[in-house]
């Protein structure tokens, strides 16, 4: 469940830049490190993106049925997802997930694992899922995290099994046995009518 969401006033930490006593050198700072005042300051957004996408997750046809996620109550970046598969090989499963959100999010995807044990193409064998077949490149204003729902979703079905090459299978045994079950199911497709028509 989605429950109520309030954006909340942020401090963004903004800082004078003259928080040195007068007469004292400011103290010289290293090019190569990140400011830390600009990590929490993407900090802030991150964590403002995260929530504004999972408060669009109410909106008509953003989440997938079959598909609930809630955010871990310890950590806003990090979201913990069942999807109950109703339809073909998957058919019954209940797959659980969790989604991670990077610090510079949206620049970045998040990352999808599963949590429970699945035998798929794009699913390795630690559980991490290939998002790169559908966001090839990531593109920040344009895909959200109902895209990475709605592809979750549509990876489980047939059309798009059926649509993988193998170099984006993290699971390249799933992907060989997913082939060959195909070969099998369209040769006993062909030879079934036939049978039929001579009986």
């Amino acid at each position: 469940m989605l429950g109520n969401f309030a954006v909340l006033p942020l401090d963004l930490g903004y800082q004078s830049h003259n928080t040195q006593p007068s007469g004292r050198p400011s103290a010289s700072r290293n090019p190569l490190q990140p400011d830390p005042s600009i990590q929490g300051h993407e900090n802030i957004l991150t964590r403002t993106a995260v929530s504004l996408e999972y408060a669009s997750l109410r909106n008509s046809g953003h989440c997938p049925l079959g598909i609930y996620i809630v955010p871990s109550s310890r950590n806003l970046l990090v979201w913990d997802g069942v999807f109950f598969v109703h339809q073909g090989y998957y058919a019954d499963s209940i797959l659980k997930f969790r989604l991670t959100f990077p610090d510079n999010y949206p620049e970045s995807p998040p990352a999808v694992d599963f949590v429970t044990d699945v035998f798929h193409p794009l699913v390795s064998q630690t559980g991490s899922f290939n998002l790169n077949p559908r966001f090839r490149p990531w593109r920040p204003k344009e895909h959200h995290v109902f895209d990475v729902l709605h592809w979750i979703k549509v990876a489980f079905k047939k059309h798009a099994l059926d649509q993988f090459v193998e170099s984006d299978c993290f699971n390249k045994e799933a992907f060989r046995v997913y082939t060959v079950l195909c070969c099998i199911s369209h040769a006993v497709s062909l030879v079934i009518p036939v049978r039929i028509c001579v009986v």
